[in-house]
């Protein structure tokens, strides 16, 4: 059995649907973090439903006062090397067991600071004018055409352009004010 990292400030609730919610919460960071010490997409999401189903089943075993995060990662660092070994038999690996050790170290730090710089990043969304969120909204998640949307403002295009270089910049500053003032 895995021993999860103490980390007293983090405490999931322990009935079901809280349960659920929480492992559910760190499914993204989850596939960023097999990503970079596993790096076959096709295999990620296999993995990554493994660690998931094993922290479900295993749900009773996890103590409330430690890190759900460093034990569903660990989890997922041995399936992971579980797949390595079924990897190798196909000849799809290269790195040796102490580089992915390595990796997935670095991997599970930075999964730490994406975290922060995810937080950071929703804080300075939430101060944006309507505005400024819609035009990040239609460049950024409806994936629409700044020149498209700047002939229906009767605009030139190198000023939508121009907009929104700025407030990326205006993001960039935000986010990094509020990952200094984290540490």
């Amino acid at each position: 059995m895995m021993e999860p990292v103490s980390e007293p400030d983090e405490a999931p609730p322990l009935d079901e649907v809280g349960f659920t919610r929480a492992i559910e919460a760190l499914r993204p960071a989850l596939r960023g973090y097999v990503l970079s010490i596993f790096p076959h997409p096709h295999l990620c999401e296999d993995i990554v439903q493994e660690t998931m189903l094993f922290a479900w089943e295993r749900r009773g075993e996890f103590k409330p006062d430690t890190n759900l995060k460093a034990w569903i990662f660990k989890t997922a660092y041995f399936k992971t090397l579980a797949q390595r070994r079924d990897a190798q038999r196909d000849k799809l690996v290269t790195f040796s067991e102490d580089v992915l050790q390595k990796i997935a170290g670095a991997a599970e730090e930075r999964a730490s600071e994406n975290d922060r710089r995810l937080s950071a990043l929703q804080g300075c969304l939430s101060t944006l004018k309507p505005q400024d969120f819609a035009l990040l909204k239609l460049k950024y998640l409806d994936r629409g055409s700044l020149t498209a949307q700047a002939r229906e403002q009767n605009m030139a295009p190198n000023r939508l352009q121009k907009a929104l270089s700025r407030l990326r910049l205006a993001l960039r500053h935000c986010i990094e004010e509020k990952l200094a003032a984290f540490q």
